[in-house]
């Protein structure tokens, strides 16, 4: 390997998703700062991530995550270019440690085999797995790698089952890096008025799963607006609706702008602020310039705790729910199957807008503090860790 090793970061990096994307941008500033590598952006070169990428800069970056042959081609070409540049291809961010299939996996293990590349993953989650079967498959695909890094205790309490615990580190979501890689009061908006408590929502389209009980979006949607109305008839407040993923089908777009379009019909100032792709930071800016937060979008509540924004979560999905119980989220900032009609939402308004002890138990900075861990538990780190260790994770 180079002095300076090259570090590839694979994701779902240029699909429209300001999670995802968030990640990439992330992981680059990580590498360089913990690792003195010089980062690779498998995918569309990203704003704020000052990397390269495997994505020519003169293509548009619409084609690469396009749906058909055409984009799947795309994503296929820069992943080979990103495999065959990296000496270490690192997995960096989100739910990929899964039973789904994927073009990579091979390609990825026959390179590790050839002795060509190192392997791993960082601020991942693992599973849930639907059977025995799929779940061994999963862990003989992670034995290749030599560091893994997942963000949540279930995932890594699901790694030792699966005997990955001598590669595995229990970190945090990348997100957490947003404190130390790139200090979030650089950005703070001085001039912006806060005059009046702005309400920022992140609607998500999902489809409510079988093994995890939550309320439809329409459910919590209407909830919300009827709360939202009757809060604004007491006391001034706007609200800023995100979509915080911009892909054609299973985007957000649609969904936020009924949402607003539903406020306004009720006489509530409301915008829309949409993610439209490749500038992440911009995103993270207007969340920090909220009040208060409810977010279905898992990395709209995670980006408002990091900005010590008062949020509440949808309970839609597992990785909702491990991240709320890894920080000590009240339960009543959980809207789920349970609590997610009117009355609930006039609680949550309420605690979020005026009451200081509606926070999480694990405060934002030290969160932050502990991520550096991922990165910094790794064998490329050339910065020692020093807050906590796999085994005292909290």
């Amino acid at each position: 390997m180079t002095q300076r090793p090259c570090v590839g970061f694979t994701g779902y990096y240029g699909m429209r998703n300001f999670g995802d994307d968030l990640f990439g941008v992330l992981c680059a500033a990580a590498a360089r700062r913990y690792w003195n590598a010089d980062p690779l952006l498998v995918g569309p070169t990203l704003e704020g991530a000052q990397a390269r990428a495997t994505w020519p800069s003169t293509f548009p970056s619409t084609l690469y995550g396009s749906a058909g042959a055409l984009g799947k081609a795309a994503r296929v070409v820069g992943f080979v270019r990103g495999l065959r540049a990296s000496d270490v291809l690192v997995m960096g961010g989100g739910s990929v440690i899964t039973a789904r299939e994927s073009f990579r996996k091979p390609m990825m293990l026959s390179a590790r085999r050839r002795g060509r590349v190192q392997l791993a993953a960082v601020g991942v989650s693992v599973g849930p797995f639907p059977d025995a079967a799929s779940q061994e498959a999963a862990a003989a695909f992670v034995r290749e790698f030599s560091y893994l890094s997942v963000r949540d205790r279930r995932s890594y309490e699901l790694c030792r089952r699966m005997g990955l615990d001598h590669i595995t580190h229990h970190g945090r979501d990348l997100a957490g890096l947003l404190r130390t890689v790139l200090p979030l009061s650089s950005r703070t908006a001085a001039s912006d008025d806060r005059s009046v408590p702005r309400i920022g929502i992140a609607p998500c389209r999902y489809t409510v799963r079988d093994d995890h009980p939550a309320p439809t979006p329409v459910q919590w949607h209407d909830g919300i607006v009827h709360a939202i109305t009757r809060t604004a008839a007491r006391t001034p407040l706007q609200v800023e609706v995100f979509s915080l993923n911009a892909h054609p089908v299973h985007g957000d777009e649609a969904m936020a702008a009924q949402l607003q379009a539903r406020l306004r019909e009720r006489g509530v100032a409301a915008g829309l602020h949409a993610y439209a792709g490749s500038e992440p930071l911009a995103t993270v800016d207007a969340i920090q310039r909220c009040d208060a937060f409810v977010s279905a979008r898992l990395h709209g509540a995670i980006v408002a705790y990091l900005c010590a924004v008062p949020f509440a979560i949808v309970d839609y999905h597992p990785k909702c729910r491990d991240f709320a119980d890894d920080i000590g989220l009240p339960l009543h900032l959980r809207i789920t199957s349970g609590a997610h009609e009117t009355p609930a939402f006039m609680q949550v308004l309420d605690a979020l807008l005026n009451d200081e002890g509606a926070r999480a138990r694990l405060s934002p900075s030290l969160y932050a503090q502990q991520a550096q861990d991922i990165f910094q538990c790794a064998p490329w780190s050339t910065s020692p860790a020093h807050t906590h260790a796999s085994s005292t994770a909290a």
